[in-house]
């Protein structure tokens, strides 16, 4: 994987739950008091409080949809935070609370309002000194955590021994009830840079390389059960081919989706492809395009989106060679896309969203609105600079871009209605989070918290 774009993250809150803080190898909670969240009108909460963005996207399809949104949705800041590292992270929403994620390995639980309730260090993170190649200093939680059922699922990075630990943290106190290894083979080249999947009783944990794709790194999806047991895992059959992008795993008609980058050998090893897993992480199906060997020879990885469950049980997906690929179900092998077009011609990064007929894909430093209509599709919009991570949320889509400015247009025609400086920072893909009357988003080493 080599990541191309350096920015900020854009996250936003509301919803149901709490985080803690951890200390080195032994996670200690810094915790202030369990009252209800402060802030915010009682009827704004009350609207919000059975909304939830409890995963990367919203939801296991990734769609990038906030629930409980208002129709007509307008931007007014309620509060900023300052956090004790960088957010690559998405942030999550839920019963009333906020919850963000830091390299540092601390993950905070903030009332609608602002007020810290909990949070949890996890363990000192990994200097990039003690890594061959990447470009995340330190590396600590990178990939966005899940909630499901009562718990925060979030994969530290720890120095102590270079390992990659799941941790489940009560969301009521932030306390750890689970910790469990997920290291992949060749821990030390390879990045946890997906969202988590929390799916099927299970939690899904990607990996691909760090920036430079130096050491022997593969695709892989490690996998535990919601209590910390049962590992299974899937891993390409090429090298390299990493299963990097910041969307992680999609789920789909009770399977997953993931999409992989360049990789060598003379055969298909699901290198620049789309392979759909059975929920134990047998392989199911693949489509590649054509091309896939000249995309592997020139790093034009089709893994720079997650796949994109749409509508009629098809699949979207767009990589850097910035070509968007309509697939069947069954995903066609080599060459078995429906239809295909070109976006753009320097390449899909971040994440795109769907609510029928129209996606919502960043192409080129641009958000292209295209409409999936029959087999075919049809940008119907563009706006440069739009943004990298979409979010829809009533008749707006909302977009943080790499300069640290928080977009909202119109769902239909891409026509601006608002745009916000958040501030700026290191992090690379920024998306905001939203649900109910509230959007979080990443300001680098904070976050930025707006009404809607």
């Amino acid at each position: 994987m080599r990541e191309v774009s350096r920015t900020l993250c854009v996250t936003f809150a509301l919803a149901l739950i709490a985080l803690g803080a951890c200390n080195d190898d032994s996670p200690a909670t810094t915790s202030t008091a369990g009252s209800p969240p402060a802030g915010g009108t009682a009827g704004s909460v009350a609207a919000s409080a059975g909304a939830s963005w409890p995963t990367y996207g919203g939801s296991p399809s990734r769609a990038g949809i906030a629930h409980g949104a208002p129709a007509a949705p307008k931007l007014a800041k309620r509060f900023t935070r300052s956090l004790d590292g960088e957010v690559y992270a998405q942030p999550l929403i839920a019963g009333g609370r906020i919850y963000v994620a830091t390299e540092s390995n601390t993950v905070y639980a903030f009332g609608a309002g602002g007020k810290l309730i909990w949070k949890r260090h996890l363990g000192k993170p990994v200097p990039a000194g003690d890594l061959p190649c990447g470009n995340i200093d330190p590396s600590g939680v990178t990939g966005t955590p899940a909630i499901a059922q009562g718990r925060l699922y979030a994969v530290a990075f720890l120095r102590s021994g270079h390992r990659h630990v799941l941790f489940g943290l009560r969301l009521s106190n932030g306390r750890v009830a689970i910790r469990a290894n997920v290291d992949p083979p060749n821990r030390t080249v390879q990045q946890q840079r997906g969202a988590l999947l929390a799916a099927h009783g299970r939690i899904y944990v990607p990996y691909g390389g760090l920036f430079g794709d130096c050491g022997p790194f593969r695709g892989v999806v490690v996998s535990r059960t919601l209590g910390g047991g049962g590992r299974i895992a899937y891993a390409t059959s090429a090298t390299e081919a990493g299963i990097w992008s910041p969307a992680g795993p999609s789920s789909q008609s009770g399977s997953l989706l993931v999409s992989t980058g360049n990789g060598g050998g003379g055969s298909v090893g699901d290198q620049n492809s789309v392979v759909r897993l059975s929920p134990r992480l047998d392989r199911l199906g693949f489509f590649a395009p054509r091309n896939w060997r000249a995309l592997s020879a020139g790093d034009v990885d089709l893994s720079s989106l997650t796949p994109l469950p749409v509508s009629r049980g098809r699949v979207l997906q767009a990589g850097k060679q910035g070509v968007a690929y309509l697939l069947p179900h069954s995903l066609g092998g080599v060459g078995g896309e429906r239809y295909s077009a070109r976006l753009c011609d320097s390449g899909a990064f971040g994440a795109a969203a769907f609510r029928a007929p129209l996606a919502i894909v960043p192409c080129g430093g641009s958000l292209y609105g295209v409409r999936i209509e029959g087999g075919r599709l049809r940008v119907v919009w563009s706006r440069a600079n739009g943004g990298l991570v979409p979010v829809i949320a009533g008749n707006s889509v909302f977009a943080l871009t790499g300069d640290g400015t928080l977009n909202q247009l119109r769902f239909k025609d891409g026509r601006e209605i608002d745009s916000v400086q958040v501030g700026g920072g290191a992090t690379s893909f920024p998306a905001a989070a939203a649900a109910g009357h509230l959007l979080v988003a990443p300001t680098g080493r904070g976050i930025a918290v707006f009404g809607l």
